[in-house]
């Protein structure tokens, strides 16, 4: 690395020792062969513009501001060094380099830095301050200072260095991989086609170019880029735009190997870096500040939020919790925006549908316009924000309406080229559109067959409609695959052709497959149960790898994550490396960070259960029950219990709560989550020097995952508010119940190299290729077509020229998944799963497979190892039955254990079981005892939700209104308990009301919420109804469900015949005392016990 060369080529004894910063730049500066001046100034000197730091080349001189101390001072002089080094261009000045590095808690927001990773002002911040970093504090040297013993803040004092970035630099020395292994040597490069080069040198002003899989579609945009510059283009005229950061970092990789001159000048990236640097420079244009934020999805509803109870909506209900419809609503605005529909333009379409849309159709669109509108509002207010559709509406708006104004932004781009255009939504069409209205080129490379992005606005519509868009267009093909052998190669083409419905609109022409015949046909196994499956799998994973092919060259594809998730646990189980982090949230070690951050925060203390597990913090089992039967009962602040614990703690258990204030001592819940793990981590324990040790692949997986996690607590989310342990565990359960955490499954690009499988989405493939592709599933239910969700007006799902777009994305799928293997292609279909039916494409393409059964089965558990405890008491409430049918470790947490943490519910749901606690006492309990459950809980409110306190209010009033409507009373005893035994396990079945009439008995239950037939608590109630009529064979049950919001009761019909029996198998585990974890994406982010379960 040229930092590390720099260090020691001025300062050879210091790559071992070590040596103050301030000392280190001085050396390098007064060297003969740099040679620099470095001179203090003003903050405000013209001569800075503003910066932290300016790097004036032709004099040799680096100005830094004079109100910053030594170590920050060293560090910017450092990160000029790399521009100087790294970047021969002139740089403007670096305005954010001590907020971005050094002062996390003024940091962009999580958004801004999604869409920065690839922009090339950010790019090459980056370069730089990861230069500093490294010549400063190389990574061997931080490794070997921790391990030695050092804390973070000696080894900064020590070198006199900012504290973060030793935090930064001892991160990624103990948890990334060092080198993986040693790239392969490149491949030859290979002689262009015909078909590359006529479309490279197209001499038209418009050029589409329809690039199949394998067909050297890079390889031909870095030659159209090659042959612009050839004749006579300069690099700074060049826009090059991609889909996504993976896209644009290939791109700049491949020209900087490629030695093409000048790169640095070309502008290569995302559309969205492109509209984020398009914003930033014309500010005040849009009525933006200039240091505006990008509002990701949690950022767009905490916005919105706090504004919706006031407006007059009709069918989405604001009390109560309504994440659940916000999600859906600023979908929909999105998808508007992709659609280039403002909220004016979006009210205009649904007023003009008016008289066609039915009555609660019509209701729905104009309460989504009036939302809409609202949040233009609101993120408009004081130009700090704009979202993810912003940064391409909003320049494609401003540039069709005068271009010319824009001119200093845009003019400079004589030649336009993007890549995977049919990824592309309607927006970035435009955008495109606008930009090389003057332009002396459009180039544009995409695949219609391989667009799958639909459910992320993406439309194929702008490839097959490109006529409309370009009407003097030339289109060339590119046939001839490079990729694939032959066989291999047909099956992709009978996928993509005889089994598309694009096939009728852009014929899929002959595929000429340059590499030849293989001799071996893809394979097709089929497997009757998951066993066989993943037994078959990783039986032909090592057989690979013993034939020659490495891991790291073999992936495993499927359309799920939790396919993907059994997948890499069947392998690891198997022996086998693989590169899968998986759900990180989910991994143990992840789940040691977030117990000990929920223990700032929770008066009950229930992380105890994990926490006293961790070494340095063990404490003996029977003093964590007695601290948690303690903190139960007196629930005092989160930690301050440490001060004050319970007296009849052994002298083992004392001795241990001293090495918890020692650890936990000074940290408290106001503090940011980065500091507090960072101080717990570096400072405090060496919990990080045990999980530095270990080479194989499971252990450098737990390095990787704690890595993503640990950067993840250092950026702010939802906002730019400073978050604190309290307000970010609030903010992870609402993005995890929004299922917007996909990007930390992704392993950073340090793992590339390693020898392991690779496990993934078939989503997560597109772009990549593998010597061996295993692809998972492949029946019928995995690739049928994906409706847009029902919200969407029909203005934003119309077809692609008479293309049935969701049915040709579902077929594009599985051409993509196809396609990227090389010489090895395994299907693997599990035919025991609900009797599932081949894919019909992979069924027409049997001819073409070498079809077998697979017989070797590997036992593998999905889940962690089950937790086996004393049977529970008999008779089981029905409740906690519920309960145990969602997941036994929670009845086991709830039951068992008792523990009851407030951290981690919604209030809404804790305000609605205050409700019910004032609605109902047990029978024959005291209806006049005073209550005042429903202040409780709101006097209990976080900061976080101390705005949504009068309208948790409303909602309570609300709910008890109905209940004491549907009761007749204040307060009311619920009905005496009834018990049955329901195919062996004791029930008891405690109503709120029981009514007779004749010999049929109703038994009537209330909830806060509506439940669907399909739901757990319904068939259970149908199944105890069952067995209350076999038992009293006089009587003849019946449920009735009366719901507080709706004011609606529901009749709950008992079963005639169960039908199946795994309601009657988990009664039997509940009474052997079996309390296995179940986890699930969307039960657990909802589950109190989330953060330190299994424990």
């Amino acid at each position: 690395m040229a930092a590390q060369q720099l260090r020691r080529q001025h300062c050879p004894e210091a790559a071992a020792d070590g040596l103050r910063s301030f000392d280190l730049i001085a050396r390098i500066a007064a060297a003969e062969a740099e040679d620099f001046d470095i001179s203090s100034t003003r903050p405000d000197d013209t001569a800075l513009c503003g910066a932290d730091a300016v790097l004036v080349r032709a004099f040799r001189q680096i100005l830094v501001r004079d109100d910053v101390e030594p170590p920050d001072r060293a560090f910017l002089v450092a990160h000029e060094f790399g521009h100087w080094i790294l970047h021969p261009e002139e740089q403007e000045g670096c305005r954010q380099v001590i907020v971005s590095t050094l002062n996390p808690a003024e940091d962009d927001t999580l958004g801004a830095k999604r869409v920065e990773a690839y922009g090339a002002r950010e790019r090459a911040e980056l370069q730089a301050n990861v230069f500093a970093r490294e010549l400063l504090l190389p990574r061997p040297l931080a490794r070997a200072l921790f391990l030695a013993g050092h804390t973070a803040s000696w080894i900064a004092a020590d070198l006199a260095l900012p504290l973060e970035l030793v935090r930064q630099q001892l991160l990624d020395a103990l948890l990334l991989p060092e080198d993986g292994l040693a790239d392969d040597a490149p491949e030859p490069a290979l002689t262009p086609t015909d078909e590359q080069r006529d479309a490279a040198r197209s001499p038209v002003r418009t050029s589409l170019v329809v690039a199949g899989p394998g067909t050297g579609k890079t390889a031909t945009l870095l030659m159209r880029i090659e042959h612009l510059l050839a004749n006579g283009a300069k690099p700074a005229e060049l826009l090059v735009l991609t889909f996504s950061n993976r896209a644009a970092r290939e791109l700049v990789d491949r020209l900087a190997a490629n030695g093409v001159p000048d790169a640095h000048e070309m502008w290569v990236g995302t559309f969205h870096a492109f509209g984020l640097e398009f914003l930033r420079k014309n500010h005040e244009r849009f009525g933006l500040r200039p240091g505006f934020g990008v509002a990701d999805k949690m950022a767009q509803i905490a916005l919105l939020e706090p504004h919706i109870y006031g407006l007059p909506l009709r069918v989405f209900n604001p009390l109560g919790d309504p994440l659940p419809w916000l999600d859906q609503a600023v979908k929909t605005m999105q998808r508007a925006k992709d659609e280039l529909l403002d909220a004016v333009a979006f009210t205009r379409v649904v007023e003009a549908g008016a008289v066609q849309a039915d009555a609660e159709r019509l209701a729905l669109d104009r309460d989504l316009a009036l939302l809409y509108r609202t949040y233009e509002a609101l993120l408009r207010a004081n130009g700090g924000l704009v979202d993810f559709g912003d940064l391409i509406l909003l320049p494609a708006q401003a540039l069709r309406a005068n271009r010319a104004e824009f001119a200093p932004s845009i003019g400079r781009f004589r030649h336009v080229l993007v890549d995977e255009y049919q990824d592309v939504n309607r927006a970035s069409a435009e955008l495109v559109k606008a930009i090389a209205a003057q332009a002396d080129s459009l180039w544009v490379v995409g695949d219609p067959r391989q667009a799958i992005y639909r459910f992320r606005g993406a439309s194929m519509r702008n490839i097959v409609r490109f006529a409309d868009d370009f009407p003097q267009h030339r289109e060339f093909r590119l046939n001839e695959n490079w990729r694939s052998f032959e066989e291999i190669v047909r099956v992709v083409e009978h996928t993509g052709r005889d089994d598309n419905p694009l096939q009728g609109v852009l014929p899929l022409g002959g595929v000429a497959p340059i590499r030849g015949p293989g001799g071996v046909r893809p394979t097709l196994v089929s497997c009757e149960d998951e066993s066989i499956a993943f037994g078959e799998l990783a039986s032909r994973v090592l057989g690979l790898q013993a034939e020659g092919t490495a891991f790291r060259e073999q992936v495993i594809l499927a359309n799920r994550h939790d396919t993907c998730d059994a997948a890499a646990a069947a392998l690891v189980a198997a022996g086998i490396p693989v590169l899968h982090l998986g759900d990180v949230f989910q991994r143990p070690e992840v789940k040691d960070l977030l117990a000990l951050l929920q223990l700032f925060v929770d008066r009950s203390g229930s992380a105890l259960v994990r926490i006293a597990q961790l070494p340095g913090l063990a404490l003996p089992a029977p003093d964590v029950d007695v601290l948690l039967d303690h903190l139960r009962h007196t629930r005092p602040a989160p930690l301050s219990w440490l001060q004050a614990p319970p007296a009849d703690l052994s002298p083992a258990g004392a001795q241990a709560l001293q090495r918890w204030r020692d650890t936990f001592g000074g940290l408290t819940s106001r503090d940011s989550p980065w500091d507090v793990i960072c101080s717990l981590l570096f400072q405090r324990t060496r919990w990080l020097a045990d999980y530095a040790n270990g080479s194989d692949m499971q252990a450098v997986t737990r390095r990787l995952a704690l890595w993503q996690i640990i950067y993840y607590l250092r950026v702010p989310d939802g906002g730019r508010v400073y978050q604190t342990v309290g307000t970010f565990l609030t903010r992870l359960r609402r993005r995890l119940r929004l299922a917007d955490d996909r990007d930390l499954r992704i392993p950073p690009p340090e793992a590339e190299l390693l020898d392991a499988v690779a496990v993934m989405t078939i989503h997560q493939s597109k772009g990549l290729e593998f010597e061996a592709v295993h692809l998972m599933d492949v029946d019928a239910r995995h690739f049928e077509r994906s409706d847009d969700a029902p919200w969407l007006p029909e203005v934003l799902t119309q077809s692609a020229g008479g293309v049935d777009e969701a049915r040709s994305e579902a077929a594009n799928r599985l051409y993509v998944a196809l396609s990227r293997a090389r010489s090895s292609l395994t299907l693997y279909e599990e035919k025991g799963y609900f009797k599932a039916a081949r894919a019909p494409a992979v069924q027409r393409a049997a001819h073409l497979l070498n079809c077998v059964v697979g017989t070797v089965a590997y036992a593998v558990g999905r889940h962690a190892a089950a937790l086996t405890a004393l049977a529970p008491q008999v008779p089981v409430d029905l409740r906690e039955f519920v309960t145990y049918r969602t997941c036994p470790r929670r009845y086991y947490y709830d039951v068992m254990k008792q523990l009851s943490p407030a951290a981690g519910l919604h209030p809404a749901a804790r305000i609605e079981a205050a409700v019910m606690r004032e609605l109902f006492v047990p029978a024959g309990g005291d209806v006049s005892a005073p209550v005042n459950d429903v202040a409780v809980e709101l006097a209990m409110l976080t900061e976080e939700y101390e705005p949504a306190r009068p309208h948790l209010l409303a909602y309570a009033v609300q709910l008890l209104d109905a209940g004491r409507a549907w009761s007749g009373t204040v307060r009311a005893a619920m009905a005496s308990p009834i018990d049955v035994v329901c195919d062996g396990l004791p029930v008891r079945v405690t109503a709120h009301r029981v009514t007779r009439q004749d010999n049929v008995v109703t038994l009537h239950f209330v909830r806060a919420q509506p439940s669907s037939a399909y739901a757990k608590q319904h068939k259970i109630l149908r199944w105890v109804l069952k067995c209350l009529n076999q038992q009293f064979r006089q009587y003849r049950f019946q449920g009735s469900m009366y719901v507080l919001s709706s004011r609606v009761s529901e009749h709950v019909r008992p079963y005639q015949d169960l039908g199946f029996d795994h309601l009657v198998e988990m009664g039997h585990e509940l009474m052997e005392g079996r309390f296995p974890a179940k986890p699930n994406a969307w039960v657990c982010s909802g589950c109190r016990h989330f953060l330190y379960c299994p424990a």
